[in-house]
């Protein structure tokens, strides 16, 4: 499988989760390394639209593309076991204590989880301490391209 991930160009190579484990995010909280990816480029572009102020997206993005083995993705296909809308902000810690438990548990390399942005869509969660990291093979790093019309 095909996976994606947009950062900032000089952070495109860093495959080391420290961003995430610096900040936290939806599903990893402070202290917990993880690399977020897509299945499409198009939902990371998503991602990043719905955390920047529209007007003044940074234009200095780059992709990266990555191979990864099916085997080495756990789906979760559903969220039920969240007490609130598991896409609201109050869900938050309910995701970040799943992945945390996910990540010391080291079941797998990566989880394909629903994104919050466009629920029909997944986003794949890789954790960089599993012992099968290396499997992850680089395809494609290229700079972003925006259309001007996304910065209107």
């Amino acid at each position: 499988m095909h996976i994606f991930r947009i950062a900032k160009t000089k952070y495109v190579n860093d495959l080391s989760g420290e961003g995430a484990r610096l900040y936290g995010g939806r599903w990893n909280k402070v202290g917990d390394p993880m690399i977020y990816f897509s299945e499409h480029l198009s939902l990371c572009l998503l991602e990043i639209i719905v955390h920047v102020d529209y007007g003044k997206l940074p234009l200095d993005y780059s992709f990266l593309k990555v191979e990864i083995p099916d085997t080495s993705i756990k789906i979760i296909e559903s969220i039920d076991f969240i007490n609130s809308k598991w896409t609201s902000e109050e869900a938050v810690t309910q995701l970040q204590m799943f992945g945390g438990n996910w990540l010391k548990k080291q079941e797998s390399l990566a989880l394909k989880v629903p994104s919050a942005v466009l629920q029909k869509e997944y986003n794949i969660l890789i954790n960089p301490t599993h012992k099968d990291f290396k499997k992850l093979k680089i395809i494609e790093i290229d700079k972003m391209d925006f259309d001007p019309r996304l910065l209107r």
